[in-house]
């Protein structure tokens, strides 16, 4: 190998690095300007930029390979609320990622909006916390965000877990979460996620294949008509044979 392809090789690593350093450091100083105690209701495409090139940054570092599958299935004609598994806190990043075209909400735990600069990021994009400790809070959260389908803002996504399941297997659902699409009058997307669970124990010097299906769309009539019980054991059950195959 010649030195001149050798510098070339380490000058393409080098550059790439120097520019996430840049975009890193416009993020930072960008999120400054979000007001930290603010619910933002409307989507910004700036901070949404910021918040993409900041998600990419981390599948790249963190060696993640998505695979979609399904996506013909979600909705073009209205917004809809997505609900899947949750194995990781990749589970959003790897899902982000995928449907970056859609402009994802997401639905958090409240500790997530106190991480540095990207709490900032995750508000000002629209991103609603939900304290499931808190009945009436979480009422409050499950309007707002109903409210935000109704307007039209982007969709939204949630998962009825509420916390990483350690096994793989699906825990208890908080079914109040479905109130969000009753109250929308909006179809439920159903989707898992698979090999998130994997990411931090290969990285970084193994590459981890994240594969998120798009299993369902409940029609929102349908959604409408039921009570959020019998939502919970069919969505559980539509997940549920995709995760066992």
């Amino acid at each position: 190998m010649s030195a001149k392809i050798l510098l070339y090789l380490l000058l393409i690593p080098a550059a790439f690095l120097a520019v996430t350093l840049v975009f890193l450091l416009i993020m930072a100083v960008s999120v400054l300007f979000v007001d930290p105690n603010r619910l933002y209701s409307e989507t910004n495409d700036y901070y949404r930029f910021l918040a993409d090139g900041t998600d990419l940054i981390i599948m790249v570092f963190s060696r993640v390979r998505i695979h979609l599958t399904g996506q013909e299935k979600l909705p073009r004609d209205r917004k809809y609320l997505l609900v899947s598994n949750h194995l990781s806190g990749y589970d959003p990043l790897c899902t982000m990622r995928a449907l970056r075209k859609e402009k994802l909400i997401f639905i958090s735990k409240p500790e997530n909006f106190s991480i540095p600069f990207i709490g900032r990021l995750a508000r000002v994009n629209c991103f609603r916390p939900i304290d499931r400790e808190n009945p009436r809070n979480a009422l409050t959260t499950i309007k707002d965000c109903a409210e935000m389908l109704k307007n039209g803002v982007a969709p939204i996504v949630v998962y009825p877990e509420g916390t990483r399941s350690k096994t793989g297997e699906l825990q208890p659902f908080h079914n109040s979460v479905f109130k969000i699409a009753q109250e929308a009058n909006v179809p439920i997307v159903v989707m898992t996620a698979k090999g998130t669970d994997k990411i931090l124990k290969n990285m970084p010097w193994h590459r981890t294949d994240a594969f998120l299906t798009i299993l369902d769309v409940l029609p929102a009539d349908h959604v409408k008509a039921e009570r959020t019980g019998k939502l919970g054991e069919e969505i559980r059950e539509i997940m549920e044979r995709d995760l066992k195959e």
